[in-house]
């Protein structure tokens, strides 16, 4: 990692072996003879064999696990034979879990920094009792003075309960709310705020594979990919048992074919970054040949409300006088007005005289207002975006988008029922999966668009189609009512946001909590009207590494090492915390208590406990023991265990805490108590979960697991809103968000709000295409580069993980072999990129090996996340390559309207040390 200005740091990952090396010996961090020194005064004698029951720690799932042990010691982990995911297997991350608790190179110990950040780190060894002390007194000072100075950052969150949870809202409870951010904006979050704001849901599209007969895997690895929320056996078990049980036929769209060959019968090689481009054309394809459910449209959606197209409420949903406020209600706001054909006028849409009669087309006056369905505005919006336009755009044969749409159309069986458990419910046996690939500039309004597709044809929650939450979820959730308070209240926004991520202002006042973007304010705090500069802040760092895992490494680097106190919660001496922590806090991985966890498989969930594999090695502890010592050292310990009922289910029963004095003082013992009196709630205790037993549920239909049209069979609707929120087709949400947004800017110190904030141009009402910043850079910057999730790694938890680095040992460069050719190289050859932020003018370079692979799209380039990153000597020579992260730019131009990170960039690559022929 290099910077380019002399003023600033300079790392290369010889300085880091060096460093590391040093630091190895002071601290006791790694080599093999202190590794096995320690371990072997740690570990029992005894050679009896025992079985753990506990759950994957590497992967995102938690899957269940057997740990194996002899003499104390873990000799394999094994899958839990009762979880409904796995049906007792783990993938490779699970089985390389051993790895990563016998790691040589975890922290033994709490440590203090004692040199400057911002370059390698020098650390000393302190106690727990220190270690808190000082957090606690640093912290406190903070939280008294302004709440909003301490951020709490997490990454892929483990039992949250604990931590993220109690900690964040007990402290807040006692202080005022302090800032609390995910990874999501560098994960899948546009996603996940599309389908909030679309159906008041959460989560990323899943599908009903045991009934789909037609299946677009949307930039996701149809054949090993994990899927949104299931593991990487459960999606291509589902996968391959849908196409030998019912002949599932499935497409491909992605710029990579992977391994997906035998598991797909079309790859559509797309440009990235063009996503919303085809799924309009896609659209349009649909509407022009007349695919649409008008039942599901009229009886679910805001499609047919009325909509003014003149005067002040223009692009305003029309409501009865007496209709409640969409601010509040979050699901189905009574009294949104349709036309009824029968009484010939405009009613509120619940008291329609029949959905047949309710106007899709047209054109009306309402009380002296020229008005029409939404649902017409989009036939005319659509209609722009044809077959052989968007093949212009994403590089794709204009027959290839029409015929996948007409499959698509056909395949959807519209009209068509089954019957379930006795309940009658559309069948419409196509679905569509994204995930990763909603991080794109336009990455909100593009996933709107593929679930237009379902929502076109009723393909939304019912039998065999795509399932738009998280199927854990049995009801509506309220993610979508902050955005839609701010909507129908736009004097909630304001120019000042109370934090780095700059949510609720009119920069962002919808939130994915800026994983990269914080970097980017936080080295600008004038520009972005921040209450704080970074040297007054603290940050705590729980199970994330944003100078490995966000974009714009180096500002990142600047960031982070100016704040004024940071905690970092982790295993390992991660890259943030070697180069700006104050603290590095040792959390034990699988050998820690944790939980309660679970998981699904779209049609069963497991819930359990991560019981430790042994005690924690060494003095590191679980997470939740730490952040319990944290809230006492906060003095916000009572508030804690308040939340702690609500967190585990516990209030409202006899097991909830009466109060503080009733938990127990000693942290260990305060977490058994906790998962014990979980335990009792389901009817069990501790030592249950303790003999390897499980709680598994078989989702039935009607339960509202399985299908969330159900969810309104008796809500009193009667034919109208089955899904008991209504989806909104027409998002009058962001329509009205970015009216208060418009308006805060015309007032700002901004010239061209547009030209600085190219995400502006984004609040409409339908997704609308525009170029991406990207294709503003230079021509030379001939190639797109993307990046995707390796299968086998997780983040940067396993860079160290010499099983797995077996297996996935190099981020190489992939090219085409066409692109290879031109440029002159092949594989194994050293190349140099560079890419360019077509927003400010800055390059960035990295170097690599190649790999020309067919299965590549011309004129792209992959460079895949995870390897990169710095470490100790050992493992170095297992984990090679460049990090994509390096050489993408982030802030405006490369993140959309929720903050949320986008992927790709526009670059060149040259062999290294001279130019292509």
């Amino acid at each position: 990692m290099l910077r380019n200005d002399d003023d600033n740091l300079e790392l290369t990952r010889r300085d880091a072996m060096k460093a590391g090396g040093a630091a190895a010996v002071a601290l006791g961090l790694g080599g093999t003879a202190s590794h096995l020194t320690s371990l072997g005064e740690a570990q029992s004698t005894s050679l009896e064999y025992e079985e753990v029951p506990t759950a994957c720690w590497i992967g995102k799932q938690d899957c269940g696990a057997v740990a194996k042990k002899v003499g104390n010691r873990v000799v394999k982990y094994e899958g839990q034979p009762e979880d409904p995911r796995t049906d007792g297997s783990l993938c490779p991350k699970g089985q390389a879990q051993i790895e990563q608790v016998y790691s040589p190179y975890r922290i033994k110990a709490p440590l203090k920094r004692t040199n400057d950040k911002g370059q390698f780190g020098e650390f000393e060894e302190i106690s727990w009792e220190q270690a808190m002390d000082e957090i606690g007194e640093d912290l406190k000072a903070k939280l008294e003075d302004d709440p909003r100075r301490v951020v709490f950052q997490v990454g892929r969150k483990k039992s949250p309960q604990w931590q993220e949870d109690a900690w964040v809202t007990g402290t807040s409870d006692k202080y005022g709310s302090m800032e609390k951010y995910g990874h999501g904006a560098a994960c899948s979050d546009s996603g996940y705020r599309a389908q909030e704001l679309m159906f008041a849901t959460h989560g990323v599209s899943e599908t009903d594979f045991r009934n789909c007969e037609y299946y677009i895997g949307w930039g996701h690895n149809v054949a090993q990919g994990g899927g949104s929320h299931m593991c990487q056996i459960t999606w291509p078990k589902q996968v391959a048992d849908a196409r030998d049980d019912q002949g599932m036929e499935s497409v491909s769209i992605d710029p990579q074919r992977r391994n997906s060959g035998p598991y797909t019968d079309t790859w559509l090689p797309i440009e990235p970054g063009t996503d919303m481009a085809f799924w309009l054309a896609f659209n349009s394809v649909l509407v022009e040949n007349g695919y649409i459910d008008e039942e599901y449209l009229t009886t679910a959606t805001n499609a047919p409300c009325l909509v003014a197209t003149e005067g002040e409420e223009e692009g305003h949903i029309l409501r009865t006088d007496d209709a409640e406020d969409p601010g509040e209600e979050y699901t189905w706001a009574d009294g949104e007005l349709v036309w009824d054909e029968a009484a010939g006028e405009a009613v509120a849409h619940e008291e329609a005289s029949s959905p047949e009669n309710v106007a899709l087309e047209g054109t009306y006056e309402v009380d002296g207002v020229e008005a029409r369905p939404a649902f017409d505005l989009y036939l005319d919006q659509i209609s722009q975006y044809d077959p052989e336009w968007a093949a212009e755009i994403t590089d794709l044969e204009a027959d290839e988008i029409e015929q996948t749409a007409l499959d698509w159309g056909e395949n959807a069986e519209i009209g068509a029922t089954v019957e379930r458990n006795g309940i009658e419910i559309p069948y419409r046996p196509v679905g569509t999966h994204g995930y990763h690939v909603a991080q794109q500039e336009m990455g909100v309004q593009t996933t709107m668009a593929q679930y237009h597709a379902s929502m076109l044809v009723g393909a939304v929650d019912v039998v065999g189609s795509t399932r738009v939450r998280k199927g854990k979820y049995a009801e509506p959730q309220d993610y979508r009512q902050p955005f839609r308070d701010q909507a129908f209240h736009p004097e909630k926004i304001t120019p000042n946001p109370d934090g780095p991520s700059l949510g609720g202002s009119m920069f962002h006042p919808i939130d994915s909590t800026a994983y990269s973007q914080s970097h980017v304010s936080q080295t600008n705090p004038d520009k972005y009207n921040l209450p704080h500069e970074p040297e007054e802040m603290a940050w705590i760092v729980q199970m994330a590494n944003p100078v490995h895992s966000a974009p714009q490494t180096d500002t990142v680097i600047e960031s982070m090492s100016s704040v004024d106190t940071t905690v970092v919660v982790d295993p390992w001496m991660s890259a943030t915390a070697d180069v700006a922590a104050d603290y590095v806090l040792p959390a034990a991985t699988a050998d820690k208590l944790q939980g309660p966890t679970g998981g699904w498989n779209g049609y069963a969930d497991i819930e359990h406990i991560r019981f430790p594999s042994m005690e924690p090695l060494w003095d590191s502890k679980p997470d939740a023991e730490i952040f319990i010592e944290m809230a006492k050292a906060v003095d916000a310990f009572e508030e804690y265990v308040a939340d702690i009922n609500a967190e585990l289910g516990l209030d409202g029963t006899e097991y909830a805490y009466s109060g503080v004095d009733e938990a127990p003082e000693d942290p260990s013992e305060f977490l058994r108590d906790g998962l014990d009196r979980w335990a009792r709630t389901k009817g069990h205790d501790l030592d249950w979960f303790r003999d390897g037993n499980v709680i598994t549920n078989e989702w039935e239909v009607g339960g509202g697991n399985r299908y969330a049209y159900t969810w309104g069979m008796d809500n009193g609707y009667g034919e109208f809103n089955p899904y008991d929120a209504k989806h909104e087709f027409y998002s009058e949400t962001l329509f009205r968000l970015g009216e208060r947004v418009d308006e805060l800017f015309a007032d700002s110190e901004f010239d061209d709000p547009e030209a600085e904030f190219p995400y502006l141009q984004d609040y409409t009402a339908f997704p609308t295409w525009r170029q991406p910043t990207m294709y503003e850079s230079p021509d030379e910057y001939d190639l797109t580069l993307f990046s995707w999730h390796q299968i086998e790694h997780k983040q940067s938890r396993t860079s160290t993980n010499k099983l797995l680095n077996e297996i996935a040992p190099r981020s190489s460069i992939r090219l085409n072999p066409e692109d290879a050719d031109r440029i002159g190289v092949e594989t194994g050859d050293e190349v140099t990129i560079e890419t360019h932020n077509a927003q400010t003018g800055e390059t960035y370079t990295a170097e690599g090996v190649v790999m020309v692979q067919d299965g590549v799209k011309r004129g792209s380039l992959g460079l895949p996340a995870h390897h990169g990153t710095w470490k100790d000597s050992v493992t170095e020579a297992l984990d090679e390559g460049p990090h994509c992260n390096t050489i993408l730019p982030s802030g405006p131009g490369y993140l959309g309207l929720d903050n949320g990170q986008a992927f790709q960039v526009r670059a060149k690559v040259e062999p290294k040390g001279g130019d292509s022929e």
